[in-house]
């Protein structure tokens, strides 16, 4: 298996509206991995994984109320728009959306089969997907009608992807994020960096400092954006990506997942039971101590609402409440002894 097979493989393993039949569960009984969460307020948010799992809380993740698709493929992305407004995606291309808080969730036919990592939302029209080989879906109809994209040809791949004969229509996109309406980035293999000046419409590359994989990316607004990937890699632009560079991490040798600022706070995830966390809005980072016998789970996902509460989730029912500069592990006390 090549690195960047087992790169994508880590991350799985890593029509008619459908009734949710919404019921409530309790955390304990959550032992699939988790991949994404949204909070569009610092109460109300969802959090998605594997076998179809889709979860919403009201309360601030204390409790919870599972919600039906239809579908047991495991949905590895979501992005919310409002209380009531979300879509979520996942392997061979599903993509689902509700309009009422997930009492229904209706199936959207993009014309694309290929896995979705990363689903964002800039408004209730614009959203914008990415996943496995260069493939790319939009909507400017709030989910009416979706186009699918690839890689633009004239990105320039680093000398170790021609190497292995990987060219742009190759290469997986794990990672976007709007830094307002009109402002979109795309990370993925080997470095690559994309931005896009019309919503997402049109993309055009952007030079990072590393060649190594970005599995995600984050911006504040339209200038100021982080990315993060393999080898602990954390870049960070202050102009929209014109220059990117590379922030120093305090620990080695880990696959750094996802990230997000809110204010003063930011909080990185990875693997190994990695989280690293900023107080002066991410300019700097360090180490949030877990419990050893979390070393080996991983936590792919960190989603903060716009007073910087939110979810950190992952591995085997993994959830951290973040609570401003505090974390709290969720559903610990009635976890059962393994």
């Amino acid at each position: 298996m090549t690195c960047r097979t087992a790169a994508l493989w880590a991350l799985l393993a890593a029509a008619l509206p459908h009734p949710a039949s919404a019921a409530p569960i309790r955390l304990r009984e959550v032992r699939q991995s988790l991949f994404a969460s949204c909070f569009p307020t610092d109460r109300e948010g969802w959090m998605v994984g594997e076998l179809g799992r889709i979860l919403r809380t009201t309360d601030g993740g204390e409790t919870w109320d599972r919600q039906e698709a239809g579908t047991k493929r495991p949905f590895l992305a979501i992005g919310c728009v409002d209380t009531r407004t979300a879509w979520v995606a996942g392997k061979e291309g599903i993509v689902y959306g509700t309009t009422d808080a997930g009492a229904t969730w209706t199936q959207a036919k993009t014309g694309s089969n290929r896995h979705i990592f990363s689903l964002q939302f800039a408004n209730r029209e614009r959203g914008h997907g990415v996943g496995d080989f260069g493939t790319m879906i939009h909507t400017e109809d709030a989910g009416q009608h979706w186009t699918v994209s690839q890689v633009p040809p004239d990105v320039q791949l680093p000398e170790s992807a021609l190497d292995t004969g990987v060219d742009p229509g190759d290469v997986n996109l794990y990672g976007t994020a709007f830094g307002d309406p009109d402002h979109l980035w795309v990370v993925g293999e080997f470095g690559t960096i994309m931005a896009s000046d019309d919503g997402g419409r049109t993309l055009h590359q952007q030079r990072g400092p590393v060649e190594t994989t970005l599995f995600g990316v984050f911006f504040a607004d339209a200038r100021r954006g982080w990315a993060v990937g393999i080898d602990s890699v954390i870049l960070h632009t202050e102009d929209g990506g014109t220059t990117w560079a590379a922030q120093q991490s305090p620990i080695a040798q880990r696959l750094l997942y996802d990230v997000a600022v809110r204010g003063n706070q930011g909080w990185l995830v990875g693997s190994a039971g990695t989280i690293l966390k900023s107080g002066d809005a991410g300019a700097s980072w360090t180490v949030e101590p877990l419990p050893i016998e979390l070393a080996a789970n991983w936590i792919r996902s960190i989603s903060l609402g716009p007073g910087g509460l939110g979810l950190a989730v992952g591995a085997e029912g993994l959830v951290f409440r973040v609570e401003g500069p505090a974390l709290r592990r969720l559903g610990v006390e009635a976890r059962r002894p393994s």
